[in-house]
């Protein structure tokens, strides 16, 4: 950013380059934490953070983070940006789910089995253990899978 600074007498102008800076109480790694890591509270700290020097997706609140999978490294202080973290696998390849289907006016449960690994949000490929049929289904947070008609 560039700030114009002149006076009227004598006159003059010049043209001055400026940094902003926006210093915020954020989530920052409490040591160097290698990619994959599962986060901890104690792995995580809050620090002084600039807004405008780092992406956007800063977290200001440590559950946050907690619980969730690191993606990439970071050094002791790095804040903890919200793109930066995954839910852990929630349901893995083989694993037997509660498949509940449901639309406005009822719920069906049924017993499947998840044909690939996912996330909370992912959706995923499951096999009716009763019917063979497959169906894609998306990943709840209770280690289930949903379809919503």
């Amino acid at each position: 950013m560039t700030v114009k600074v002149s006076c009227d007498t004598p006159s003059w102008t010049i043209y001055v380059p400026v940094r902003l800076h926006l210093w915020l109480d954020a989530v920052v790694a409490a040591a160097n934490l290698p990619p994959n890591t599962a986060l901890t509270a104690a792995q995580l700290t809050r620090g002084k953070v600039d807004a405008f020097g780092s992406n956007a997706g800063l977290l200001t609140d440590i559950r946050e983070a907690t619980g969730k999978i690191l993606r990439v490294g970071l050094a002791a202080g790095a804040p903890i940006l919200s793109p930066q973290l995954d839910w852990p696998i929630a349901v893995h390849r083989g694993q037997k789910v509660m498949l509940t289907l449901t639309d406005p006016e009822m719920t069906i449960k049924a017993t499947a089995v998840a044909l690939e690994d996912g996330r909370v949000g992912d959706s995923i490929s499951v096999q009716n253990s009763e019917s063979q049929k497959t169906v894609r289904a998306t990943v709840a947070r209770d280690g289930g899978v949903e379809i919503n008609f």
